[in-house]
């Protein structure tokens, strides 16, 4: 026994790798993903710069960078162009909401998915299109339930199981087909 210890005690560690079940892409492959995403990320940052107001570009950069997981700035990309006025303001505000959700902040993200609803309406289908409000819409409702959850107190932070179940109470979940 004290001979099994002494080899448990003094192997080398192993190294442990998790890659995803569906991420079949060679390391070099990933590595160049990134790289390509940091090069559209630079792209964005320049033509944000150049028209800080422009909601579209704040949302594909925050989005970018959420992807990247830097939810961080990704808040304070969409956050920046949120604050200034103008007819893409929505989609900015969509992509601060969109950023809490990423953190799983549920009730920050409604609130300005509601901000980005009531920013929709206001400026109309010729800025923010039907399909829009209504992907919108959507995102609200369900960011509703989840609230609701929240109150009923599920967390989804430290019991993902337990909230999904408490939201399919309220929205239940159904499979079609085999």
């Amino acid at each position: 026994a004290i001979m099994v210890l002494l080899v448990v005690l003094f192997m080398p560690a192993r190294g442990m790798s998790v890659i995803g079940a569906f991420d079949h892409r060679s390391e070099g492959d990933k590595a160049r993903d990134v790289q390509l995403e940091l090069a559209r990320a630079t792209e964005l940052q320049t033509k944000l710069y150049l028209d800080p107001s422009n909601g579209a570009l704040a949302e594909e950069l925050a989005a970018l960078m959420s992807d990247l997981g830097r939810h961080d700035m990704a808040l304070r990309i969409a956050g920046s162009a949120a604050a200034l006025p103008a007819n893409s303001n929505w989609r900015a505000l969509a992509a601060v909401s969109a950023a809490h959700a990423d953190r799983i902040e549920i009730r920050e993200s409604l609130a300005w998915a509601e901000k980005a609803m009531d920013s929709c309406t206001t400026v109309g289908t010729a800025h923010c299109p039907a399909h829009q409000k209504v992907r919108l819409r959507l995102f609200v409702e369900q960011l509703r339930r989840g609230v609701d959850a929240l109150d009923r107190g599920a967390d989804p932070k430290f019991d993902p199981d337990g909230f999904r179940r408490e939201l399919s109470k309220t929205h239940p979940t159904t499979r079609t087909g085999k």
